[in-house]
């Protein structure tokens, strides 16, 4: 079974349905177009971090290969406008993915769940904790 995973690809991982009555669903609600978008344009697992300031996104297989685009006031940013915004070297940009990376890392073992976005899901990880960090992070860079 292991050779016919590896060769028909990996199986999807699986994560209980978010309680529709959480505060991370309630945050999520407003934000379901924009995670909507995003999936269509990256075309990749995306895990979502709702805050009360905004959501924080990583894209693809952290905490090896990824990405992480955050929303504040409606605004989308990424690594590649941080460097254009802030005017951050290649080198400050790999500090920066080390730092999420770590974060990521820090709270590998929260709980994650399912959240409906469209015919796909998204994953969830409602941690207040992982999302402090997360805005310490974002927010040394002044977003």
């Amino acid at each position: 079974m292991g050779l016919l995973s590896g060769i028909l690809g990996k199986k999807q991982e699986e994560h209980p349905p978010l309680d529709p009555a959480s505060a991370a669903a309630t945050r999520l609600s407003s934000q379901t177009d924009t995670l909507a978008d995003l999936l269509k344009r990256a075309n990749d697992r995306l895990e979502a971090i709702p805050t009360d300031h905004g959501l924080y996104v990583y894209v693809g297989k952290p905490p090896k290969e990824f990405g992480v685009v955050w929303y504040k006031d409606g605004e989308e940013h990424s690594f590649m406008s941080v460097m254009k915004e802030k005017g951050l070297s290649g080198d400050q940009v790999q500090d920066l993915s080390d730092a999420l990376r770590d974060v990521y890392t820090a709270h590998i073992d929260e709980p994650r769940y399912s959240y409906p976005v469209g015919d796909k899901k998204v994953v969830v990880t409602p941690s207040e904790a992982l999302a402090v960090d997360l805005e310490g992070v974002i927010g040394a860079l002044g977003f």
